[in-house]
């Protein structure tokens, strides 16, 4: 079994992600939400291979949906590397 470690990019997509759920829906909600994401963290390094690769966007990575978010990664020779999470639907300004 593999572990995850996320990029500083990913790291901060998930600041931002709860940010913007306290901003649009509260804390209780936006924690829930953080929460269900951290899950599906887990179910990747699980079975890393049942996500759909991306090789079109980038080779050797893959993507899976938690809601309107998607989660990039790519496996490493030990781990997982979680690299974005980011917002399928972008906020329009």
């Amino acid at each position: 079994m593999h572990d995850y470690r996320l990029t500083l990019a990913a790291e901060m997509d998930l600041a931002d992600t709860l940010k913007y759920g306290e901003a649009h829906f509260g804390t209780q909600s936006a924690l829930e939400f953080y929460e269900g994401l951290l899950n599906v963290f887990p179910k990747i390094v699980n079975n890393p291979a049942q996500f759909a690769r991306i090789d079109d966007v980038r080779k050797g990575y893959r993507r899976t949906i938690y809601q309107t978010y998607s989660i990039y990664f790519i496996e490493r020779e030990n781990f997982i590397e979680i690299t974005r999470v980011i917002r399928k639907y972008p906020v329009k300004l």
